[in-house]
């Protein structure tokens, strides 16, 4: 499905702002100045359903953060999807938006998780299965959201993504953990703050050999 990437609101929030803004002329109308709390509503919404461009980094073997948030694990485990030893790193995302959700690298999809395919115990709602051209394999595992369980994710099986990329809407934020090739060094540590589609959570390392 074709996302536009050069909207300032997020597509996804649209009509609840349309009917926000209705809403509020009509109290404007009927209330005159009784109306200001659901402008208020409006502009808290705006804010709230933002949807910021992004300048991804020139940066072919870096990955980029998927959202905005906090750093909250960097650490060496099992990757419970491809069942390999892997660099995870896992992303808090605030309740202040943006909610929206890029793609790490450059790449095809592989395949997806979610429902009863998902390890048991892992947590996540929904994961995608990424791999470059140089067949370095990326898994984004999603938790639910805190306070909205469905998440928008526009990848599907066999689709191609850039870096940086707009993929997804997750409302209110989530939990999402970015599972790399374990000897990926990686360039965030707890407590970092990233953006999505622009800060670098870790590099890809490739022999010369690799590159022939």
């Amino acid at each position: 499905m074709p996302v536009s990437q050069h909207s300032s609101i997020a597509r996804e929030g649209i009509p609840l702002l349309v009917a926000a803004v209705i809403g509020a002329l009509l109290l404007q109308i009927y209330f005159a100045g009784n109306s200001w709390p659901a402008w208020l509503l409006v502009v808290v919404l705006g804010w709230l359903l933002r949807d910021p461009q992004r300048s991804t980094p020139a940066s072919p073997l870096g990955i980029v953060a998927p959202v905005d948030g906090k750093i909250i694990a960097v650490e060496i485990t099992k990757d419970p999807y491809l069942s390999r030893e892997s660099l995870k790193i896992s992303i808090r995302m605030p309740l202040s938006g943006a909610f929206t959700l890029r793609s790490v690298t450059e790449g095809n999809i592989i395949q997806h998780w979610m429902g009863e395919t998902i390890p048991h115990g892992s947590g996540h709602a929904h994961a995608v299965w990424l791999q470059t051209d140089e067949e370095d394999d990326v898994v984004l595992a999603l938790h639910s959201g805190r306070f909205f369980g469905r998440i928008a994710c526009y990848l599907s099986t066999g689709d191609r993504v850039g870096q940086g990329r707009r993929c997804g809407y997750i409302p209110l934020g989530a939990q999402l953990d970015v599972y790399l090739p374990a000897d990926s060094p990686a360039q965030v540590k707890v407590g970092d703050k990233v953006c999505g589609g622009e800060s670098i959570l870790a590099q890809f390392i490739h022999r010369p050999q690799d590159l022939d």
